[in-house]
């Protein structure tokens, strides 16, 4: 397995901003800013680098605590367990820190890395200005006005050098473009590493604490699917290759609930019609994250598609019969049974035999794959 983490990092952004209930590119967005701002300074092609990858992920603490310090702690303990440079944590952790003192952390001046400062600016701004959706001359001057109005806020260099990058047509038309993904990637000169299994591992993993945590219920969920994925793949006599993309599969699998509110998992009781509706999105948002990550292209079915039942009735496709691989027909499995083992608002453990009981009728209903039912029965009754 080789992952590029420009590639890798770009695509779990998304899942932050989902989480953060922003718009879709608010991380990206101010990755382009900060790294436009990086280049007017001249910063060397690895200061670039790492101010991308700080930028992608300045969020990734908000879905556990929306009180700033403590985003900004909870994203620094985060990334210090990826496979990237510890100097970024630095960076996510002071992101929101002014340079006239009165961040949450209250450092001043050049005592806020350079970095840090510069991530500042471009998420203030895009807080402000990120939904406009036509840029024109009203807004350019609407902004001119914001930065004048905030100048305590930021570094006299970096301020002076985004007012003069402003004056550059492109900045703006780029960034106010419905074509912004794909300018963005054009702008932008990071080429990325490539990660192994385990680099790769890392990223899903912290990624599924931030999608498990959000629940007591679902505490160890995504990694006790994982753990299980493990044990049936290698008793089936799978390669180490697919054994990996499923173990990366079933860390990720739920990563589209971060769209989902958490009255909805949360709730006591049967969920009604629209709540229904509103949870099944999860499987389509998952796709859709992890469709933008390169070399994913297994790994996204075999995640996005443990909803799916051999009857069709099934989401968010409603695929029927061999429409559905065998390794998606494994993780649905696995995830039945992961969900019906673990307590839940609406109920407590269901006993064992009662658990195997519930999913035979799901395949009398022709929702699971019998034979496969069978085989890890087997191998979880050892």
């Amino acid at each position: 397995m080789k992952i590029n983490t420009r590639s890798i990092i770009e695509g779990l952004s998304y899942a932050i901003d989902i989480a953060e209930k922003s718009y879709l590119s608010h991380s990206k967005h101010v990755a382009y800013i900060s790294v436009m701002i990086a280049k007017e300074l001249k910063l060397s092609s690895k200061q670039q680098e790492e101010l991308y990858y700080a930028a992608l992920l300045h969020d990734i603490g908000a879905s556990n605590s929306y009180i700033v310090k403590e985003h900004c702690e909870v994203g620094r303990d985060i990334i210090l367990k990826l496979p990237i440079k510890n100097i970024i944590a630095d960076y996510v952790y002071y992101h929101h820190e002014y340079f006239n003192g009165t961040g949450p952390f209250q450092l001043k001046g050049n005592e806020i890395p350079l970095l840090a400062q510069i991530i500042c600016i471009a998420n203030t701004f895009d807080i402000r200005f990120g939904s406009v959706e036509v840029v024109n001359l009203e807004v350019i001057n609407e902004i001119k006005v914001w930065l004048g109005d905030n100048k305590e806020l930021f570094k006299p260099e970096i301020l002076a050098t985004f007012t003069n990058l402003m004056k550059k047509e492109y900045i703006f038309l780029d960034y106010f473009s419905n074509e912004f993904n794909d300018l963005s990637l054009k702008r932008i000169d990071v080429q990325g590493d490539n990660l192994d299994f385990e680099g790769v591992e890392k990223f899903a993993y912290a990624f599924s604490r931030i999608i498990d945590m959000r629940s007591r219920f679902t505490y160890e969920h995504s990694i006790g699917i994982a753990d299980l994925i493990i044990k049936i793949t290698v008793r089936l006599g799978y390669d180490n290759e697919i054994q990996n993309e499923m173990y990366i599969a079933a860390l990720l699998h739920d990563i589209g609930k971060l769209a989902i509110s958490n009255d909805i998992i949360e709730k006591k009781g049967r969920l009604n019609e629209e709540e229904r509706y509103e949870i099944n999105k999860h499987t389509y948002y998952t796709r859709w994250i992890l469709e933008h990550i390169d070399g994913f292209e297994n790994i996204t079915n075999y995640a996005s598609n443990h909803h799916e039942k051999l009857n069709g009735n099934g989401y968010p496709f409603h695929l029927v019969g061999d429409e559905i691989g065998e390794l998606d027909r494994v993780m649905a499995i696995c995830d039945i049974y992961q969900a019906l083992t673990e307590d839940r608002p609406y109920r407590n453990t269901i006993p064992l035999e009662k658990v195997w009981s519930i999913i035979d009728e799901m395949v009398n209903d022709n929702e699971l794959d019998g034979i496969l039912v069978e085989k890890i029965k087997c191998i979880l009754k050892e």
